[in-house]
């Protein structure tokens, strides 16, 4: 019979105390775009979903590339860690110039090829970093006044608008649209009711727009819109409603209401004398936005 003597000691226990670095605890990944006119984009991988990245409108993070297949890839996050998987695509997922065979774990710093052009970053960021990114992404593209996209993005986005137009055989439809008699407003309501018409007059464009739409600020009151896979018709007939609705907008201002109208002209590359090309989709609409304007403005001049 045994007794308490004959039992072996217990054995110590050690116990490790490890200090967690609450900023690290904080940390999540983001994709940063590397290449192509959104470099420096932000894309948060939501926690508890599968993100997919392709070609379709449809994808979690759409890329206009051709080299992608419609769904390419998908990353997704796994507790603290984020997969990335190749979905079958035709020219390849890379992480850090090696081709995908299988999901790889993330880790701060890859660099991310999707097929043959678009390049990504992954990063391990916390709020306040991410928050900083997207300040300088969103200063490089946007207008500070208005928050639509300034003319420098405008004068890319374009190129990039007829190159696909082109390539897939659709049209591309321009809008340009100028508030009237500006300076009128200026002269009455001081430069503060000036900026108070302009982002009052962005917001109402933007509301209208759809999600493949461009809406920039051209200069001064002029704002212009890229319309893709729209017809000279349809075109007309969005400005039509834009002015509408801008003449029957009061937009506040120190207790007051400043109305205003506006003009707009519009040409397509689906007419037969306007070629596909930047000035002369541009110098088009210009030239029907100076025809609505000295034929009494408040209208729309279109082909």
């Amino acid at each position: 019979m045994s007794t308490d003597d004959d039992k072996p000691p217990p054995s110590s226990v050690v116990t490790h105390v490890v200090e967690v670095d609450p900023v690290a605890m904080r940390r999540h990944g983001i994709l940063t775009v590397a290449s192509g006119l959104e470099a420096g984009k932000v894309l948060s991988i939501p926690q508890g979903e599968v993100s997919t990245l392709g070609r379709s409108s449809d994808c979690t993070f759409p890329f206009d590339d051709a080299s992608l297949s419609r769904q390419h890839a998908r990353v997704m996050r796994v507790g603290s860690e984020y997969i990335l998987r190749d979905d079958g695509s035709r020219n390849g997922t890379f992480v850090n110039n090696t081709r995908l065979t299988k999901a790889e774990t993330l880790r701060n710093g890859d660099r991310i090829q999707l097929g043959s052009s678009t390049l990504l970053r992954f990063s391990l960021v916390d709020d306040q970093e991410e928050k900083a990114l997207r300040r300088v992404y969103e200063a490089a593209i946007l207008d500070g006044l208005t928050g639509v996209f300034n003319r420098k993005h405008l004068e890319e986005r374009i190129q990039a608008e007829i190159a696909y137009a082109k390539r897939h055989n659709t049209r591309l439809s321009v809008v340009i649209i100028d508030v009237d008699h500006f300076k009128k407003v200026n002269d009455t309501y001081g430069h503060l009711g000036g900026d108070a018409v302009l982002r009052a007059v962005a917001t109402l464009f933007g509301a209208g727009m759809r999600t493949e739409d461009v809406l920039a600020r051209y200069g001064g009151e002029e704002f212009v819109i890229l319309l893709r896979a729209t017809s000279a018709p349809q075109a007309l007939e969005l400005a039509e409603r834009l002015r509408k609705k801008i003449e029957a907008t009061a937009i506040p201002f120190e207790g007051r209401d400043i109305r205003i109208t506006s003009s707009a002209g519009v040409a397509s590359n689906d007419e037969p004398d306007v070629s596909s090309d930047r000035e002369a989709l541009l110098g088009r609409a210009d030239e029907r936005l100076y025809r609505a304007k000295s034929g009494g403005r408040n209208r729309v001049v279109g082909p």
